[in-house]
């Protein structure tokens, strides 16, 4: 019981932290590497039983659920096609990544396509773990790209934004 509050304290701390210092992806990064980190240094590591892993997904659930806005209902029709070859196109990269990362023998390709599908960390790992795959290697496929796109997006961002204000865009 000891190792369970530990990691909970630890994983509260760490989320804080990340949230407090705009580290990419915010709390549940923080709560992620902290908890992770602690569970490699405890000698038998930790089982969450499936009871507890549904109660969490609930409550990711629950949190995405109450952030759906009236808004959406208008915005979300005009960008339906977008939205639809956009997840396409991911689909198939994330199909062919898959593919090449099974082959060369680096991860199942369940795994694989869990990691390099479009959706979020959280929400891929625990389907993952669902559907029998290694939801650590997925959250951390998506721990990169998260940390990549947060560092990335931002700056391309000002750079479009500049080219449109000189008028080069």
């Amino acid at each position: 019981m000891e190792r369970y509050l530990l990691v909970i304290v630890v994983g509260t701390v760490g989320g804080l932290l990340a949230q407090r210092f705009n580290v990419p992806g915010g709390a549940v990064v923080g709560a992620m590497l902290f908890s992770g980190m602690t569970v490699l240094f405890l000698p038998k590591g930790i089982f969450l039983p499936s009871s507890v892993r549904t109660g969490i997904q609930i409550i990711l659930g629950i949190t995405l659920g109450v952030s759906v806005d009236r808004s959406l209902l208008t915005l979300g029709v005009k960008i339906m096609p977008m939205a639809i070859l956009s997840t396409i196109v991911l689909l198939t990269v994330a199909v062919c990544m898959a593919f090449i990362a099974n082959k060369i023998g680096l991860v199942d390709f369940g795994t694989a396509l869990f990691g390099f599908s479009p959706g979020g960390m959280t929400g891929m790992a625990i389907l993952a773990q669902s559907e029998n795959h290694n939801g650590s290697v997925v959250a951390f496929f998506h721990l990169v790209r998260i940390f990549t796109l947060f560092l990335v997006i931002p700056l391309l961002v000002k750079v479009v934004v500049y080219l449109q204000h000189k008028g080069i865009l």
